[in-house]
């Protein structure tokens, strides 16, 4: 164990021992009252209060959805996009308002997730079962005790767990089987209960598999073949547990170890798909994770976390034409993290936080020509807010410092960078729940292991890319009767100047990472939701609409200036509706994608056509004394559209799921 492994462990282990105070844990609030206990039988999904523009969708969404991975979720939050290559095993990445899905930070637990070797998150890898709620936040984020890491992100999504509710029983435990198209299989359990007076302990289990060998229709010229899906199949597996405890009324501590492990195939591009659909991944992630949450004053809060994590990856290519006859490629990254965040209350209406993380990442390949870089990123941050009844005001600067070395070649150069954002939310009609919102925010996306150090066409001087976004908007939330409702609608503009791209080099088989130019988007999101909140039969209903107009400015003589960037459809929409009742629950969903191009130049060769998609599902609760049955049956792709998110990687047609879900 390297003294770097060894010191991330000590730091993780420290945070486990704190001293009790007295007191309450303070939190990012201006005043506080008593008010009596209500039962919420319905979360909204937008913050009206929020100077961005902030998305959340809770266990009941998901449900209505019946969303198999986080990626799914997101598919129905307006201003993302998702590029999907198909099945349960392809590649899942997330773009936010127009700014590439490296600027989009994902957070398990309020830690940040990284991969500084590609610098996209895999949200396929991550199921929705596992998540009480998923959020996403375009813009600064309302709260002050936010790690720097995150604040310093041009969007933010949150995969959040919740808190075992054992007030009233000493343990709570749920199995759930589901089975669907395509011999699709999985099984998960968890288990919660008290250990002592002041500490719960969480352990949760899911494993899964699938051929993926779903049917396709290949076009070829006048004719068509009906086709399988090759290479598909994948298996599976996530255990974690978690440890919840209380040090007095004033100080908690969350600690969380993961383990994921998985083998599958990756499906080729159908139009080579008989001869290459062989080439095989593997993948093992582990991290460990603390987080402590003190009062120190009635005035001062601060909250401290540490990280540990560690991926294997291995990629096999068994008929590449080399000397070897295959590409056996193998990969370790390790990463230590520790973030600080103080907040403090100036006076009643103002409050002000500061906040430094550390970062250390290395990277390790089986090649004879790796760099083996290892990065040093410092992340610190200074923030003040004002707030009143009806106004919020919110100013942060953000700072990245980064260096790095490494065993073999130049290592790139060292980064230093100021961002700030800041941002407003007044209530302009209180009668009415009028807000008029708006933000802007600076930040920075330093290139990534691959980007810099990979054989060929990694380059050690690439700058990093600086994005910059100003939205304004307004929100609306209001209650009649039993009926709680919102309206929003935000238009943006983002611009990312010195775009990291792959261009070719001293010929079209090698190529080199370049800076160039910039990509600028204008944009529109909107969205209608309704929620019954009490009674019998309790209906909700969500749509949201995006318009996005991508350009490409990176040279005013080229071929692709001010053609809409690939894979960015102009507009997009969703609708999920859904209908509670004491004798059976039903939704439907649909998403609908307009035109979009899969190339930077949008000739009609390129033009994919738009598509929609429609679910269905109906599920019971059943009581049977201290045992909760839920059955659960539903459809997706219900028409059986076809269609391909990423060219030539088609989406599975109509699929059926049932499910079987006992809580006691």
């Amino acid at each position: 164990m390297t003294f770097d492994v060894k010191y991330c462990l000590i730091t993780i282990c420290t945070l486990c021992f704190h001293p009790e105070a007295q007191g309450q844990v303070l939190s990012d609030t201006i005043r506080s009252k008593d008010i009596p206990q209500v039962t919420i039988t319905s979360n909204r999904t937008t913050n009206p209060h929020s100077v961005s523009t902030s998305k959340k969708a809770d266990a009941r969404l998901m449900q209505a959805t019946g969303t198999l991975q986080v990626s799914d979720v997101l598919k129905y939050f307006s201003g993302a996009t998702v590029k999907d290559y198909g099945g349960v095993g392809g590649l899942k990445t997330v773009s936010v308002r127009g700014l590439g899905a490296s600027h989009t930070a994902v957070a398990y637990d309020g830690i940040i997730i990284t991969d500084n070797q590609t610098g996209q998150i895999d949200l396929g890898k991550f199921s929705a079962s596992q998540a009480g709620s998923v959020s996403m936040v375009s813009g600064p984020d309302n709260d002050l005790l936010q790690p720097a890491a995150l604040a310093a992100q041009a969007a933010v999504i949150g995969i959040n767990t919740d808190r075992p509710d054992l007030e009233d029983v000493k343990q709570r435990s749920s199995a759930q089987i589901k089975y669907g198209s395509f011999n699709t299989l999985s099984a998960q359990a968890e288990s919660a209960f008290k250990a002592g007076q002041n500490n719960m302990v969480e352990i949760q289990g899911e494993w899964l598999k699938t051929d993926g060998n779903y049917p396709y229709t290949q076009d070829n010229g006048a004719s068509s073949l009906n086709m399988r899906r090759e290479n598909s199949d994948v298996q599976r597996l996530r255990v974690e547990g978690a440890l919840f405890s209380n040090f007095g009324q004033n100080t908690t501590l969350t600690t969380r170890a993961y383990w994921f492990q998985s083998e599958q195939g990756l499906p080729a591009n159908i139009l080579y798909n008989e001869n290459a659909a062989h080439e095989r991944l593997w993948s093992r992630n582990g991290f460990i994770q603390s987080t402590l949450t003190t009062l120190l004053s009635n005035r001062l809060t601060l909250r401290t976390s540490a990280k540990y994590g560690i991926t294997y990856t291995r990629y096999l290519d068994p008929k590449v034409n080399t000397t070897l006859g295959k590409t056996d490629n193998r990969y370790t990254e390790q990463e230590g993290y520790f973030s600080a965040t103080a907040l403090y209350r100036l006076a009643d209406r103002i409050t002000a936080s500061a906040g430094i993380d550390g970062r250390l990442s290395t990277l390790e390949g089986n090649g004879a020509d790796q760099a083996s870089p290892t990065r040093y990123t410092i992340n610190s941050t200074v923030a003040i807010k004002y707030a009143s009844e009806r106004l919020t005001l919110t100013s942060r600067l953000n700072h990245v410092f980064t260096t790095e070395k490494t065993k073999l070649r130049q290592a790139a150069e060292s980064y230093n960078h100021l961002s700030p954002t800041a941002g407003l939310n007044w209530l302009v009609w209180p009668d009415a729940g009028l807000h008029f919102r708006a933000f802007f925010s600076n930040t920075l996306r330093l290139p990534t292991f691959n980007d810099l150090y990979f054989e060929q066409i990694g380059r050690r001087d690439l700058r990093p890319e600086n994005a910059s976004v100003t939205s304004a908007g307004m929100v609306i939330e209001k209650r009649i009767g039993n009926v709680l409702y919102s309206v929003y609608a935000d238009a943006y503009n983002s611009n990312v100047k010195d775009r990291i791209m792959a261009v070719p080099g001293k010929n079209t088989a090698v190529w080199m990472m370049k800076n160039i130019g910039q990509v600028t988007t204008h944009g529109f999101e909107s969205g209608l939701e309704l929620h019954s909140q009490d009674g019998v039969v309790r209906p909700a209903l969500l749509v949201s609409y995006t318009y996005q107009r991508s350009m490409d400015k990176s040279d005013s003589n080229g071929t692709t200036w001010n053609h809409q960037l690939p894979y960015t459809p102009r507009h997009s929409a969703s609708a999920v509706t859904w209908i509670e009742t004491p004798y059976v629950n039903a939704s439907c969903n649909l998403l609908y994608s307009g035109e979009y191009y899969c190339n930077g130049y949008n000739g009609p060769e390129y033009r994919m056509p738009s598509y929609y998609e429609l679910g269905c599902s109906v599920w019971r609760n059943f009581r049977i004394k201290a045992i909760e049955l839920t059955l659960r049956a539903e459809c997706i792709n219900l028409t059986d559209s076809r269609y391909e998110l990423v060219r030539n990687y088609p989406m599975p047609g109509r699929q059926f799921r049932i499910s079987a879900t006992i809580e006691l």
